[in-house]
């Protein structure tokens, strides 16, 4: 063929193309801004006279004009209103709709239901009105059902274990004209949507097969926000002629490998949500039609009943709050996911997903590898490595660690892959796992659906404990003219956490002798020690983690205190009291003070009880770390009624007395320790009554 008579047929092509279009009606164009404002001001002024202003919709809901057409004449304008809610979000939905005349150059707004209204909305083009205000054309019908049964076996729109709000599904033809609602009802009244649902959120979200089927028609070129192009896929059911429509997707997103006729998995990553086409903000539309047919660009059809398996209310009906407490109620549907007195709180009607991915994420570990020893030598860090493949794309993999028998992941999500195509990044083992010992860990991988593979390529490591040893700081000790010393500290856990102290003396001059260690708990930063009249002690201390990591000595074996403990004492007033027949007589309700001066030092006391009941014999520490052991007898001294006595150095012993026969009791006090005294080796001794209050055992 020439050149010149190819040229001359494209020359014809361009020529038929041009008549054709010629003949057509030129399409609607969306409003420049100036007449958006005009449209605007006139929608405003409509309100304001409406009959039906319902204020109690108008206190949640402001609807504004979100985008505007107009006729190829200039005359008439197709509105789409969005709703904004009363937190100033943009409702994720299908636009109200309001019509607007010029008259008199001059805009004049109706609503749903106005006198002018029907006669205006059927003067208008096909082009002019969106997909879903539309009557079904029946000579353009693909199919046409009639499905009457309720179908089944459907799940939510996105991957298990994710959650979308479902912004409406009856709201989609509820009659509120200030609204420009119904939104999806078409020509002759016909609510197409009743089995329509919109679910959304903050961002794009990934959509998967609602059920298994093939792709009947799909189209994602259009930008996104579009309102004038909708993206949208349609899957024909399986072994059922009804198809699923998913509309409102992003700009391509659908995979490349669905085309016209591809099976598709319940659970398949089919595309992104968008704002495209007739929309207010980011959602999806999904409900599966019997009957389909294309206009626009897309396809549009009457939903029919379908439940979905993972909705745990209504049989599986969707509904939000606030449909439920301010719409009429459909198909017994009465119940939401929620708190219904506040229908319109954010954290109502959030839909958790069931639908099992098709294809899940898979991956493996490379490093480390089993039996591999990490975090020797004090280093935090582990290198890991990982491989990870998906049907569509990884989001992410992270490490797993199984920690008291339960898989938690540790370390950062890793969304890049070195230049080798592998996943490598470090885990600090002493934030995330700060363990000694073996270590089972595996690999989790995000797809970009959403999809959680589990614990993959597990293997058993050691850890070499994962953190450094504690740190501590001993503190000079504190001396009193007592036997008794008092020492104190301060400690860091570096990681793992503090699990215990040990404290080690010697004699000075001395060795250190491990026999001398007192182990002392991680959660306390002081303790008494008492040694020998005249002593000279030396002390270190060091702290050893949960794990049982300890802390290093300090370094050439050096001491951080030293105490020298006194080797007199001068008694207390009330000596000699150190036998029965010297014992001093003290009054109920009155305390005295004693110390305990001399080795074994012991105290005798005589009291008196006048009136039955119940009674406590207190001895509480005062000073110099004094400690005691209570014995209580019957008025011979003799015989032992009962017994007490401290938990250790510096701390009270108390004992409880019950007395049917009021008379004299005698009370010996001595040292908790023989060791201790000192003129500071101070303790209160109180004799008091006592009122037992007794609760109620309440038994379930």
């Amino acid at each position: 063929m020439s050149l010149y008579r190819l040229l001359f047929i494209i020359f014809l092509t361009f020529v038929a193309i041009f008549l054709s279009a010629a003949g057509d009606p030129p399409p609607p164009k969306q409003v420049t801004k100036e007449v958006k404002s005009d449209l605007s001001d006139a929608f405003g002024k409509r309100l304001n006279t409406s009959i039906g202003f319902r204020s109690q919709v108008f206190d949640l809901f402001s609807p504004e004009i979100d985008t505007a057409f107009i006729s190829p004449d200039g005359k008439t304008a197709v509105i789409w209103l969005a709703l904004r809610d009363d937190s100033g979000r943009i409702l994720a939905t299908e636009p109200g709709l309001a019509l607007a005349k010029k008259i008199d150059n001059r805009w004049e707004v109706l609503l749903p239901g106005d006198l002018d209204w029907e006669e205006t909305f059927a003067g208008l083009s096909d082009e002019m009105l969106p997909l879903e205000q539309r009557s079904a054309p029946g000579n353009a019908a693909i199919d046409n059902l009639s499905v009457t049964t309720t179908l089944t076996g459907y799940y939510l729109p996105y991957a298990a274990g994710t959650k979308q709000w479902l912004e409406g599904s009856i709201s989609h033809f509820q009659d509120i004209p200030e609204l420009g609602y119904p939104s999806c009802k078409d020509i002759n009244g016909i609510n197409p949507c009743r089995y329509a649902y919109d679910f959304t959120n903050v961002d794009h979200f990934p959509l998967v097969a609602s059920k298994d089927g093939t792709v009947y028609a799909s189209r994602d070129s259009c930008d996104d926000g579009d309102s004038s192009c909708t993206n949208y896929i349609i899957l024909r059911d399986t072994n059922s002629p009804t198809c699923q429509i998913y509309l409102h997707l992003s700009q391509y997103t659908i995979p490349d490998t669905l085309t016209n006729g591809t099976f598709v998995k319940r659970g398949q990553y089919i595309g992104d949500t968008d704002d495209t086409g007739y929309s207010t903000s980011n959602h999806v539309h999904f409900m599966v039609v019997d009957s389909i047919w294309p206009a626009s660009g897309y396809y549009w059809g009457y939903s029919t009943d379908i439940r979905f398996a993972d909705v745990p209310i209504n049989g599986g009906i969707p509904r939000t709050c606030y449909e439920v407490t301010n719409f009429p109620i459909y198909d017994g549907a009465t119940e939401c996911i929620g708190d219904k007195s506040d229908p319109r709180n954010p954290n109502n009607d959030w839909f958790v997903s069931g639908n099992i991915g098709a294809y899940p994420p898979t991956g493996a570990l490379t490093r480390p590898i089993a039996g591999a020893i990490v975090a020797s030598g004090g280093n935090k860090l582990m290198d890991v490595t990982a491989t990870a493949t998906d049907d569509v794309h990884v989001e992410a993999v992270q490490l797993l660690a199984n920690l008291n028998n339960q898989w938690v992941t540790i370390g950062d999500k890793v969304t890049k892959t070195n230049s080798n195509g592998e996943y490598d990044w470090d885990v600090n083992l002493c934030e995330s796992a700060p363990v000694n010992g073996p270590l089972e860990v595996a690999l989790r991988v995000w797809d970009h659906e959403g999809n959680v593979a589990p614990a993959l390529n597990p293997r058993t490591i050691q850890v070499d404990h994962a953190c450094p040893p504690p740190t501590s700081q001993l503190y000079p000790a504190v001396s009193f003219d007592s036997t008794a010393t008092k020492l104190s500290w301060s400690a860091t856990s570096n990681g793992a956490g503090l699990g215990t102290f040990e404290l080690q003396w010697m004699t000075f001059p001395g060795s250190w002798d491990a026999a001398n260690t007192i182990s002392i708990a991680g959660n306390l930063r002081s303790t008494w020690f008492a040694g020998q009249p005249g002593g000279n002690y030396a002390f270190r201390l060091r702290a050893l983690d949960v794990n049982g990591q300890p802390e290093p000595w300090p370094a050439d074996n050096a001491a951080e205190t030293s105490v020298i403990l006194p080797t007199t004492c001068v008694p207390d007033l009330f000596e000699e009291d150190d036998n029965l027949s010297e014992a001093k007589a003290i009054i109920p309700g009155v305390s005295e003070q004693r110390n305990l001066c001399g080795v074994g030092d012991s105290d005798w006391f005589d009291v008196q009880i006048a009136e039955a009941g119940d009674y406590i014999i207190q001895a509480s520490s005062i000073n110099g770390g004094a400690a005691v052991k209570i014995m209580l007898f019957g008025e011979d001294g003799v015989t032992l009624i009962a017994n007490g006595a401290s938990q250790g150095i510096g701390q009270h012993a108390s004992v409880l007395l019950h007395v049917d026969n009021p008379g004299s009791y005698k009370i010996k006090i001595e040292p908790l320790v023989e060791n201790l005294m000192g003129t500071e080796a101070l303790y209160q001794i109180l004799v008091d009554d006592v009122t037992f209050t007794y609760l109620p055992l309440v038994v379930r």
